[in-house]
């Protein structure tokens, strides 16, 4: 059964909102595609063709296999406990599951029963068909459904994570039977392959994950020997199935780390399992390319995305983590990089424990950490100075959550107090300095757009400029909202207006052709840097407007004295007048007012900074704006709120220069 894009109805109403949607969202993924991956799709599209018919039986692949565990998180779950803060937030998740309540993804479903509904969409009400094979449903052009990334975080059952670590420290038998009916419903209300569950790898290696913790915390009190045969048939499957399309060419991103550490997590840890030795070489082969591939060599994630890149850097400490402890470690330059990435994650940390939120964030957890998470990348910089036993990676602030039980807790370590650190191939400048005891902390993208050909999770945020200051963040990324749901709104928070950055006659700086995908990228030169910790600078300049302008946009960013950041914009070439708007956005609570020659930013009474502009462009400040879209903030996925932007209008051409001399209070 396929359900068409524009005629098929069920009970809830059309599956899709329209077929030109689809067709435009293939075109622009074939256009982004080489002959390679093109024969690699057609390759894929016959094999989920020929699986359609197919009669999948497990049966013997469990054959008298025993549940698999992780080592050392029923331990860690005791430890962690011990200490109480994190049990407080695990009895909350408890009484609000118990009720029927559930919030992900900061939306509320309607209040279930005993168990939820795995396919309802929480906005719209509406169900994703439960009955058709997964691959028939076009998830991705289904608004008039929903966003599925709300099914889909449900279905990754990690909310039972908690509740089973509670379950075991407390010796709950209630607690833990309601886990295990929990999982239990998953299980019976997704028959293999079909519904929306089954139809991305990576939700698959997610819930594989979640099974494994489920069956480590309260596997032996609670799971009978009937739901132990289910859960090590569903374990086959979902690795059956994620082995069988695992992501590659333009889809080789995280989902790719993700599903080779769910094969390997499986592989390893259930040898009698039939597929367990393929997996576990599948899983451990891609980690080991993947690692390389998709961080670069100084760190950097190459998805330009640190909440990304915290991401998947969870799943690739929690391997490494495994494969120790069992003897079979990961190899020397695994490690080498996975501390690489832990580096610069530490460098653009502030002393609050935050770090700049730039290009896509979807609150993707592994072992899950609560429901309202905002020092995560902290929270993995915190396991990477445990595994990876490099105590100088901790953060300042080190706050006790689940994932922590599977690696201990370290102390924080302390934050240097003046650095200038150039990262190249990976595109930012790092600063950190103090003054008067204030810590500025700015970071300066000069790197590619994203990962792989459609640079799925990168934003047209050449040059722009973040700024934290005392601990906290002050010049901010818009950050996500939405994906496949958000139409316009997806492209105004990728795009250049909502960054700290030049656009020029109100254009992108990358050309955007779909929810993942860009057409034109704008490639980015460094054209000087001097690291002097006092008097830095560091100037680039991208091509993005050159082709209908003329004109490169270059951009220096200079420390002139303790506290104080210049910026100075400029266009290059040879072109004619042009219009440019140059914006700054600050966080939320924030506000901006123009007040003695200069624009000062504050958080209530208190001044954070003042912004000064030498030049001819006219400022004010924007908030909330629906027409055009302007000063709009998402702190976390499916939520949006105003926030206040400085933007500055006016003209430039060879030769002129917009200054901007911006200094702590």
């Amino acid at each position: 059964m396929s359900v068409d894009p524009v005629e098929s109805e069920g009970e809830d109403g059309p599956q899709v909102h329209s077929r030109s949607a689809r067709l435009r969202w293939y075109r622009h993924r074939l256009a982004a595609m080489s002959v390679p991956e093109l024969a690699h799709r057609i390759e894929e599209q016959f094999k989920r063709r020929s699986a359609r018919r197919r009669n999948h039986v497990f049966d013997g692949w469990v054959r008298d296999a025993a549940l698999p565990t992780l080592p050392g998180l029923a331990q860690g779950v005791a430890a962690l406990a011990a200490q109480g803060e994190a049990v407080e937030a695990w009895r909350c998740m408890r009484t609000d599951v118990e009720a029927g309540r559930y919030r992900l993804l900061n939306q509320d479903w309607p209040v279930q029963g005993d168990t939820p509904d795995w396919h309802l969409d929480p906005v719209t009400g509406r169900r994703w068909p439960a009955d058709v094979y997964c691959f028939d449903i076009p998830y991705r052009h289904a608004e008039v459904i929903g966003d599925v990334k709300y099914v889909w975080e449900l279905g990754r059952m990690q909310y039972l994570q908690p509740l089973a670590a509670l379950a075991h420290f407390e010796q709950d038998d209630a607690l833990a039977a309601l886990c295990a009916r929990h999982l239990e419903s998953w299980v019976d209300n997704n028959p293999l392959f079909k519904g929306v569950h089954w139809a991305a790898g990576i939700e698959a290696s997610l819930r594989i994950i979640t099974m494994l913790v489920l069956n480590t915390l309260i596997g032996e009190r609670a799971f009978s020997p009937e739901l132990k045969t289910k859960v090590l048939r569903s374990l086959v499957a979902h690795a059956y199935w994620v082995s069988r399309y695992p992501s590659r060419f333009s889809s080789a991103n995280n989902h790719l780390i993700a599903e080779g550490a769910a094969c390997f997590l499986l592989g390893t840890l259930a040898p009698g399992l039939k597929g367990s030795p393929r997996w576990e070489a599948f899983g451990r082969r891609t980690l080991e390319q993947e690692i390389l591939a998709q961080f670069h060599p100084d760190g950097v994630g190459a998805e330009q995305s640190p909440t990304y890149g915290a991401f998947s850097l969870e799943f690739l400490t929690l391997c490494g983590h495994v494969a120790n402890a069992g003897g079979k470690p990961m190899s020397e330059g695994y490690w080498t990089r996975l501390a690489a990435a832990g580096k610069f994650l530490r460098d653009i940390t502030d002393a609050g424990g935050n770090q700049p939120a730039i290009g896509d964030d979807d609150s993707g957890r592994v072992l899950f950490g609560g429901l309202d998470e905002p020092r995560y990348a902290a929270s993995i910089l915190a396991c990477i100075a445990q595994a990876a036993r490099r105590p100088d990676l901790a953060p300042p602030v080190v706050e006790p959550v689940f994932r922590h039980a599977m690696f201990g807790l370290p102390a924080p370590a302390p934050t240097t107090a003046t650095t200038v650190t150039h990262y190249m191939p990976g595109g930012y400048t790092v600063a950190r300095s103090t003054d008067s005891g204030q810590e500025l902390l700015a970071v300066f993208d000069h790197g590619p757009l994203g990962y792989l050909s459609i640079a799925a999770h990168g934003h047209a945020d050449a040059l722009s400029l973040w700024l934290h200051a005392d601990g906290r963040p002050v010049l901010v990324d818009a950050a996500t909202y939405l994906y496949h749901a958000g139409a316009t709104w997806r492209d105004f928070f990728r795009g250049t207006i909502a960054h700290n950055t030049l656009s020029l006659r109100g254009m992108d700086s990358s050309r955007i052709s779909g929810p993942f995908n860009w057409a034109e990228r704008a490639k980015c030169v460094v054209t000087g840097f001097d690291p002097a910790p006092d008097h830095w600078h560091v100037e680039a300049e991208h091509d993005g407007y050159e082709q209908i302008s003329g004109y490169r946009h270059r951009r220096r960013v200079e420390a002139t004295a303790p506290g104080t950041i210049e910026i100075t914009d400029q266009l290059t070439g040879a072109g004619g007048v042009e219009r440019v708007e140059i914006g700054f956005l600050f966080a939320p609570d924030l506000t901006v007012n123009m007040t003695g020659g200069a624009w000062v930013v504050a958080a209530g009474s208190r001044t954070v900074l003042r912004l000064r502009h030498e030049g001819g462009l006219k400022g004010w400040v924007e908030r909330g704006m629906e027409s055009p879209k302007r000063g709009w903030y998402s702190p976390a996925f499916g939520t949006k709120v105003p926030a206040p932007r400085l933007v500055f209008t006016g003209k430039l051409w060879s030769g002129a220069a917009a200054r901007f001399i911006i200094s702590l209070a």
